[in-house]
């Protein structure tokens, strides 16, 4: 059985658990605890998503996507795949980090979203949803920074636009008639901030975007 570490809030988690989702692959996963990570103590590696699939220990979204897609799912590639990928890896998930965290309220009430139903005692939940609304937003600046990002709201549309533009491009889904592979992967980053009003925004704007990402929703688990 496959076991994906994990934080429930992280994109690039959530692009790995939509894939899984989507070609019903089975897994389990282990929520990973930020203060020490101690779930994670069997590699060297401290950051999520990280896969076991018995003796191998996968790190990295998209290498574990490939090697989930080669080993098991056998999704066929579009040619233009690579270039996609690359864009959620290092466009589209830039802007989810200023959306969620712009300020310590906001961080807060958000990540007590994300942490609903956590099996985390009650002191724990707050403890970490504390401290990790004070340090989100600095996180989110040094984003928005790096990655001269003037107007969050504003150059998400612009970037959800594109997808539906040159990505879904008149077709039901970025692979045809059904999902595929970057399909997932960009449902499963965007997935990370359902609940937040930001999705929902860009739906009511974007009713293409909208209708896209509901019918992945269906298919790539809730």
């Amino acid at each position: 059985m496959l076991t994906l570490y994990q934080f429930n809030s992280c994109p690039f988690c959530w692009k790995v658990k939509a894939f899984l989702n989507y070609t019903k692959i089975p897994y389990n996963v282990v929520e990973v605890t930020p203060f020490g990570m101690k779930e994670l103590d069997f590699t060297d590696h401290k950051k999520v998503p990280v896969l076991k699939d018995d003796a191998e220990i996968l790190v990295e979204s998209s290498a574990i996507v490939r090697y989930l897609n080669d080993k098991y799912a056998h999704l066929l590639p579009n040619p233009q795949d690579d270039e996609w990928q690359a864009w959620v890896d290092n466009t589209l998930v830039h802007y989810l980090p200023p959306l969620i965290h712009p300020n310590i309220g906001k961080s807060f009430h958000n990540l007590g979203l994300v942490m609903t139903g956590s099996k985390d005692g009650a002191v724990k939940r707050f403890l970490v949803r504390l401290v990790g609304a004070m340090v989100m937003p600095r996180v989110a600046n040094k984003m928005k920074l790096k990655h001269n990002i003037q107007n969050p709201a504003a150059e998400f549309q612009t970037a959800l636009a594109h997808w539906v533009d040159k990505g879904l491009a008149g077709k039901d889904f970025y692979a045809g008639e059904q999902p595929g592979l970057v399909d997932s992967s960009v449902f499963g980053v965007l997935r990370s901030a359902q609940g937040m009003g930001i999705l929902e925004t860009a739906a009511a704007t974007n009713p293409t975007f909208g209708r896209w990402y509901e019918a992945c929703r269906g298919m790539m688990g809730a």
